[in-house]
C-alpha cells in the first residue's frame, strides 16, 4: 500500500526549511508527498524581494514566490498546492477550514507534518498548524463528500518553530530524523528560495544543533545533521518505538 505524507505550511518556503530532509528521506522510501502552502509569504517572508523591487506589486511578489516554490518542489519531485490565503496576518474562515478538511480527506495521508502550535513570533505558523490539525479532525468525522469516506486521523508531527526563538515558543522536540546523507540535497532545494537567502545559514545551524542532540541520545557521532519534531498524536503499536542506538 502506498504511504502518503501531507505537509501543511503557512508560507511557501516552510516545508523545505523545516522538513526538507525528512521529505527527501521518505521520497527515497517510495512515499507520495504533497505540500499545501496556505500563503506565498508575500508580505512577511519576502524582504529581499521588496528591497530589490521597490515599485513591485503584491502580485509580482506572489508570482516570484510561487516560482521559487515550484522550482524547489520540482527539484525534490513532490507536488505542491498554493491556497493564496494571504499572510501577515493569515486568517482561516469556516469555508477555508472546510476546504482544507476536504483536501485532507481526499489525500488521506498517513502522516501530517505541520508547524508547532505556539509561535507568538510568527502567528501565521500557529494559525496554520491549528487549522491543519482541526481539518484532520473534521476529515475524520464529517461527511464532506458523497460517498462518505472518513479517514483515520494521521500521525501528526510538528516541525521547528520560528528560529532562533524556539525555546521562547516552547518547542521541545521528542523525535529526531537523521538527515546527514540528504542534507546537501535539502540545501540545494532551499537555495531556490532567493527571496530568503538567509534560510540556508539558519537551517544549517539548527540541523547541526538538532544533530548534536540526536547524537547524544544515541551515542552516534555520525549524525551531523538532523530535523527535530514534536509528536502530536500518541504512538500506538505492538511494540515500543525504540531509538536506533549505534
Amino acid at each position: 500500500m502506498n504511504k502518503r505524507i501531507l505537509v501543511v505550511c503557512a508560507h511557501t518556503a516552510d516545508f523545505c526549511s523545516r522538513a526538507g530532509g525528512t521529505i527527501i528521506r521518505y521520497l527515497n522510501r517510495g512515499y507520495t508527498i504533497k505540500v499545501i502552502a496556505l500563503t506565498f509569504g508575500e508580505r512577511g517572508e519576502s524582504r529581499e524581494f521588496w528591497n530589490a523591487n521597490l515599485n513591485a506589486a503584491v502580485a509580482d511578489c506572489k508570482a516570484a514566490r510561487k516560482s521559487e516554490a515550484l522550482a524547489a518542489a520540482g527539484f525534490l519531485g513532490i507536488d505542491i498546492e498554493f491556497k493564496d490565503w494571504d499572510d501577515y496576518p493569515l486568517f482561516i474562515s469556516c469555508e477555508r477550514e472546510a476546504e482544507l478538511a476536504l483536501d485532507i480527506q481526499n489525500f488521506a495521508p498517513d502522516v501530517l507534518l505541520t508547524h508547532y502550535t505556539n509561535d507568538p513570533i510568527n502567528e501565521d505558523h500557529a494559525v496554520a498548524a491549528k487549522a491543519a490539525i482541526r481539518a484532520a479532525s473534521i476529515a475524520n468525522a464529517a461527511r464532506l463528500k458523497a460517498p462518505f469516506e472518513p479517514i483515520v486521523i494521521p500521525d501528526i508531527f510538528l516541525f521547528e518553530s520560528t528560529v532562533p526563538h524556539t525555546e521562547f515558543n516552547g518547542f521541545s522536540p521528542d523525535t529526531y530524523v537523521d538527515i546527514t546523507d540528504v542534507f546537501n540535497t535539502k540545501m540545494e532545494a532551499l537555495a531556490r528560495f532567493t527571496s530568503q537567502p538567509f534560510l540556508g545559514e539558519y537551517y544549517t545551524t539548527y540541523a547541526q544543533y538538532r544533530a548534536r542532540q540526536a547524537a547524544g541520545w544515541t551515542k552516534n557521532p555520525a549524525i551531523k545533521y538532523a530535523e527535530g519534531f514534536e509528536r502530536y498524536i500518541p504512538y500506538v503499536g505492538e511494540e515500543l518505538p525504540l531509538r536506533q542506538i549505534r
